[in-house]
């Protein structure tokens, strides 16, 4: 009888040189998340993880098939960023004998001498120009395209954003896989999550409605303030709380101050991971006003935490939320503020929409994530 041949191991760097400590998002989350279930399924290939000197202490969790190297730079600018890894790092990578390279952060070296996926997660850059200055724009924009290229295969996190690469970057279809994401945790934090002195600690007195509360122009904030000054004149026992510090947005502050609304919007300020479930999970509403998502991880999230969500029908918010949530059109603040009136006035509907959120968050996974991306670097070899 023949002994079975072995399958050879494979050397996958992981290239997380786009990480920063001081920022937070989706592209952090799903890195690290990543990083950590790859390491749970998979203990016989070899991996490299490359990683900035500012995150040495990246919170991942690795096991003995897996080593970290820490490149001597800090990743305060993304120009220095991009200096090193298309002039610096090709030469580290050329004595590492990798069979493939994965850069999970838009952009990865141009010369690479592995097999090179790229996880390009939406095209933010392109849709919503206010975030970043024009140079900014035009740099990420020359390097994701130059990426497209020269890339052996590239991952990214919807379909929605697998039908946009392909048509703007004009890239074959099938060179683009989809690995969809999870909520921020896999862990239910439902049944034992810590209980908050949530007027001591935020002062939250009253019932509320939860948003996260970030700067971007494409998270809709300003339109989500409007919703809910229409929704305030009929119902103002609610405040709304966004999480997060509030920033220096002067359009932002005055129309909270114009609309009457500074004793109804509160900001919570930094706010601890382990605090953010049990914030969620006492919410009566969950709102996601997005102009544009490429997955839309907060949605589950609150899912997880056992709230109704109402969201924006763009992008890929309505095939990340199904028919678990009840959606509106974003540049819409009436409609937007009559959804809020629907979910909140009807407690069947509420409670239908809770249990849909269930059983839709309980169909991603990080280890689902995982694994189809394990299963691009062995098709790429």
């Amino acid at each position: 009888m023949k002994k079975q041949k072995m399958k050879k191991k494979l050397n996958i760097g992981l290239n997380l040189l786009y990480m920063n400590r001081k920022l937070s998002g989706g592209s952090i989350t799903y890195g690290i998340n990543l990083v950590n279930e790859l390491a749970l399924l998979d203990n016989y290939n070899n991996y490299i993880i490359y990683l900035n000197k500012d995150c040495e202490n990246l919170p991942i969790k690795i096991g003995e098939n897996f080593k970290k190297k820490i490149l001597p730079f800090h990743n305060n600018y993304v120009y220095v960023r991009y200096f090193w890894e298309q002039l610096l790092f090709p030469f580290y990578l050329l004595n590492q004998n990798l069979d493939v390279l994965h850069s999970l952060g838009y952009v990865g070296p141009v010369f690479c001498p592995a097999k090179h996926i790229v996880s390009i997660l939406d095209l933010n850059y392109k849709r919503h120009t206010e975030s970043m200055s024009a140079f900014k724009r035009v740099l990420l924009g020359t390097m994701v395209k130059l990426m497209s290229i020269f890339s052996k295969s590239i991952i990214t996190i919807s379909n929605f954003s697998k039908e946009e690469i392909a048509n703007e970057l004009h890239v074959e279809k099938n060179k683009i896989i989809v690995t969809l994401l999870s909520g921020s945790s896999d862990v239910s934090y439902v049944d034992n999550s810590l209980e908050l002195d949530l007027e001591g600690i935020y002062e939250i007195e009253n019932e509320y409605i939860i948003s996260f509360g970030s700067p971007s122009s494409h998270k809709n904030i300003l339109g989500l303030i409007s919703a809910f000054s229409i929704f305030n004149a009929k119902y103002s026992q609610y405040n709304l709380i966004l999480v997060g510090h509030q920033h220096n947005n002067s359009e932002l502050q005055e129309k909270i101050i114009n609309l009457k609304l500074e004793d109804k919007v509160k900001f919570t300020g930094f706010v601890p991971d382990e605090h953010i479930f049990p914030l969620l999970k006492n919410a009566k509403l969950f709102v996601f006003p997005s102009f544009y998502e490429g997955f839309g991880i907060p949605l589950l999230d609150a899912q997880s935490a056992g709230v109704a969500v109402v969201s924006s029908n763009a992008a890929s918010l309505p095939e990340v939320g199904g028919d678990s949530a009840l959606y509106f059109d974003p540049n819409n603040v009436k409609e937007m503020a009559s959804k809020f009136e629907m979910v909140l006035n009807d407690n069947d509907l509420s409670n239908r929409l809770i249990e849909k959120g269930f059983a839709n968050r309980a169909k991603f996974s990080w280890h689902n994530t995982a694994k189809q991306t394990l299963q691009v670097y062995k098709d790429n070899v």
